[in-house]
């Protein structure tokens, strides 16, 4: 005999983001798609889980279409005050350009250990140059790469002294550099629980990214409308903590619009962004709409190649459809997720497919 999903047995379940490097972990409990307020019992598995969440987070970033742990990989315009001064390979300045480049590309292969000591071995290299700008650069890569690991309060600590070297150094609360600064310094004030901190460094930098637009316009505003959706979508996770899921919904939208904009919607990130957007839809009971998104997500997945998280997408899915008692659905989505899963030895989705799998199982007796 059927019977629906009740509250109780889905309470300490959740609908699974992705960790991408650019776009930060979201974790929402399948209870809070109900009326049902989970229990402290209930609170404690959610936080037991998200622990072995974090845990297996770099287990799950080792992907085939690895684009790199974090924006300021790409930007390696920031090395081209070394060039000017000298072309010479032979030069301490051009050494010292030779392990930084080395360093990101250990960040890029994950070899994070290797990074760090290259890194430390670039500032020893740089104060002895009494390099300002080198010494501030390198510190930059250092909170990122702490960010990366989930070091949050040694990527903040490093962000903060990257800061304060460009204050000193004449740049201005409101430059683009600036911005990229309060922007990761409120998302680890986020991944640290700091939620009323974060909120405000969220809205301040939105408001002077919003402003800068207003100045430049559309066609000079790509790099400030790309942090703009970055940062939107960072914030539209903090309103997910806060279950303010009307705003983190249409966060969530004007994220997605900035970012496949500039980027297009074949990509990772955009698909994470969209799945977020599922999850808001669906804390508002809006499961027409979480459904249109999950359904989007998946379409534009089978587009990418080898998408190990694509697995998740279908699992997703199926649990939505159990939430909403639609077995034969469940059962369908979930057992593909279950099989894409173990096929790509992708954890989150085994996880998710089979307790979605079991509760099916349940209903069924």
């Amino acid at each position: 005999m059927f019977r629906t999903a009740t509250a109780t047995s889905l309470a300490s379940r959740f609908f699974i983001s992705i960790n991408h490097p650019r776009i930060a972990p979201l974790t929402i409990p399948l209870a809070s798609l109900t009326n049902h307020a989970p229990s402290p019992l209930e609170g404690t598995v959610q936080r037991q889980y998200n622990r072995k969440r974090n845990q297996s987070d770099e287990h799950n970033q080792q992907r085939k279409r690895h684009t790199g742990p974090l924006h300021f990989i790409a930007a390696s315009s920031f090395l081209s005050w070394f060039s000017k001064k000298s072309d010479d390979e032979n030069t301490p300045e051009s050494q010292l350009i030779t392990i930084i480049k080395r360093s990101i590309l250990s960040i890029q292969k994950e070899e994070y250990q290797k990074a760090e000591q290259m890194l430390h071995l670039a500032l020893k290299m740089a104060q002895d140059l009494q390099s300002k700008d080198g010494i501030t650069y390198i510190y930059d890569i250092m909170a990122n790469l702490a960010m990366e690991v989930g070091d949050f309060a040694k990527a903040e600590k490093l962000f903060v002294n990257v800061m304060q070297r460009l204050f000193s150094d004449g740049f201005l609360e409101d430059h683009i550099k600036m911005l990229h600064i309060s922007s990761k310094i409120a998302h680890l004030a986020q991944l640290q629980g700091h939620l009323d901190k974060a909120a405000q460094g969220f809205e301040w930098t939105l408001a002077k990214l919003e402003e800068k637009l207003k100045q430049l316009g559309d066609d000079n505003g790509k790099e400030i409308r790309e942090l703009w959706g970055i940062t939107k979508n960072w914030y539209a996770q903090l309103l997910m903590e806060s279950k303010r899921f009307a705003e983190a919904k249409q966060a969530f939208l004007q994220a997605y619009e900035a970012y496949t904009e500039i980027h297009g919607k074949l990509t990772e990130e955009g698909l994470t962004i969209l799945n977020n957007l599922s999850v808001a839809c669906s804390n508002l009971e809006d499961y027409a709409s979480a459904e249109r998104f999950l359904k989007e997500a998946i379409s534009l997945a089978a587009q990418i190649p080898d998408l190990s998280e694509a697995g998740v997408y279908k699992a997703n899915l199926g649990l939505l459809y159990l939430q909403q008692g639609l077995l034969r659905q469940a059962s369908e989505f979930c057992t593909f997720a279950w099989r894409y899963g173990n096929q790509h030895k992708h954890e989150e989705t085994v996880i998710q497919a089979t307790y979605c799998l079991e509760q099916i199982k349940a209903m069924q007796k």
